[in-house]
């Protein structure tokens, strides 16, 4: 019999594989994945409307327009991605730039240490590469997951060996001499 956990550090391991290999492709399928997670309802409600529309008067707008959707999001998968990545990078661009803002009108106040500034500074830094390079930097959190998949996965089966290691193996032979019944 396999054990649960053996079961569950492979498939981190999987995981963490197909992440690393896919980074690039991981945002997309995923969009491709919630396109159709879109169309399914939209599809089943519209097929049940024209099944009974002797007793349903009111056309299933929301269903149409969630079948679009999907069918949107599954056709076109990297238009979306670009304008998540965009957002991303504007919302990291102004953080980092508040964050800077906040620490100069401190600073006018009380002495600021430098590697304060360093954080924001980042932050910023990041948001604009996520804005010139919106590709490159979706595959990014991907491969991160996938790097800390694997090694979560590498840690789990270190401690799944060490653990069936240290186990006392229970021998036939022993027998239990004194039993006492507590009550």
């Amino acid at each position: 019999m396999i054990n649960a956990q053996i079961i569950r550090t492979i498939s981190t391991l999987l995981v963490g594989v197909l992440f690393l290999v896919m980074g690039d492709s991981a945002l997309s399928l995923l969009i491709i994945f919630v396109g159709i997670l879109f169309m399914i309802p939209g599809m089943v409600s519209l097929i049940t409307y024209y099944r009974h529309r002797a007793t349903r008067p009111m056309f299933p707008f929301a269903a149409l327009g969630s079948l679009l959707l999907g069918l949107w999001l599954a056709v076109s998968p990297d238009f979306f991605v670009s304008i998540f990545m965009y957002v991303l990078g504007g919302v990291l661009t102004a953080l980092g730039i508040y964050q800077l803002a906040g620490l100069l009108t401190t600073s006018r106040l009380l002495p600021v240490a430098w590697p304060l500034y360093l954080m924001p500074t980042l932050v910023l830094l990041l948001g604009l590469f996520v804005i010139f390079n919106p590709f490159e930097a979706a595959a990014l959190p991907f491969i991160i997951i996938g790097i800390g998949c694997i090694i979560s996965a590498f840690n789990d089966l270190v401690a799944i060996y060490r653990g069936a290691k240290s186990k006392p193996r229970p021998t036939a032979d022993e027998d239990i001499e004194d039993a006492v019944i507590v009550k």
